[in-house]
């Protein structure tokens, strides 16, 4: 079952899974054509009920639907559908039986992301057991979430997976906001770029295809318990050295080891050990 099924990563995924030739079954609150070899089931995931109904059977979940960015100024609605729905997801999963549980983290739950006031850091790269920073219920719910999973992992047999991922689109989409880095004054106010956003993301990125592609290869292998892996492009999504921008942006952030020219600052080392694939879909810097 894959959730959040007419969203882009959702969308992506399903199609991905089903491609693949698993028996897929799309989820979301939202209608819209269903992903490509799915089935479209529309519903409201913070139902339990409902949850129990589309996850019986079923042997592995992506759970990819939520709202993706902090847009409640008073921080109540994305805090409370983010952890509601995902706790209704991991208990109909649990009582399902499944075998795996993935679900969408975020690399904002380190806070540098969607903070009024500038964060930094505290060291570079980034891991997985970096401090979580944040000031805004977006990062709070991924943190929510995490634990949740770890709960439900010493109460069932599931294993639950969170992947940490980026900015996550299509190579056109991330050269997009790619060119929005430096250019924030001159260019028309997005609201889905606020300003500053490129380097408060760390310049991170993550091609579609290579989210999709791993999050099959986590639902498809041997796991337990429940555990967090960051997952992002081994290089920046801009041309400037590394090391540079660091110093200009983030000049507190404590820099360990040696970044070669683009070098990503959020390591994805963990995943790559683990599961043993690194993404490798990466931007064509003439186009940048």
């Amino acid at each position: 079952m894959v959730t959040g099924a007419t969203g882009l990563l959702g969308a992506a995924t399903a199609t991905h899974l089903a491609k693949a030739g698993h028996e897929v079954i799309s989820v979301d609150r939202r209608s819209g054509p269903a992903p490509y070899g799915t089935t479209l089931v529309i519903g409201d995931l913070s139902d339990l009920a409902f949850c129990d109904s589309v996850i019986a059977g079923a042997d592995a979940v992506a759970h990819l639907g939520a709202i993706p960015n902090p847009i409640d100024p008073r921080q109540y609605e994305v805090f409370h559908n983010n952890t509601s729905s995902t706790f209704a997801v991991f208990t109909a999963a649990a009582q399902a039986k499944c075998r795996t549980v993935v679900y969408a983290s975020s690399i904002s739950a380190y806070g540098t992301a969607y903070s009024k006031e500038w964060r930094s850091p505290l060291y570079a790269p980034v891991d997985e057991i970096h401090p979580l920073i944040y000031e805004e219920s977006y990062a709070l719910s991924k943190e929510v979430n995490e634990l949740s999973a770890v709960m439900w992992s010493r109460r069932c047999e599931t294993s639950f997976v969170g992947l940490r991922f980026p900015w996550t689109n299509t190579p056109e989409k991330t050269i997009e906001l790619a060119k929005r880095f430096r250019a924030d004054e001159t260019l028309p106010p997005d609201p889905r770029f606020p300003p500053g956003i490129v380097e408060k993301i760390l310049w991170g990125y993550l091609d579609l295809r290579d989210a999709t592609r791993a999050i099959e290869i986590v639902l498809t292998s041997e796991t337990s318990g429940a555990d967090i892996f960051n997952f992002c492009a081994p290089d920046t999504m801009v041309n400037e050295a590394t090391v540079e921008l660091m110093a200009e942006f983030h000049p507190t952030t404590e820099l360990r080891g040696g970044f070669s020219a683009n070098e990503a600052l959020i390591t994805s080392q963990k995943f790559v050990t683990t599961f043993g694939y690194e993404a490798r879909y990466l931007l064509n810097r003439r186009d940048l």
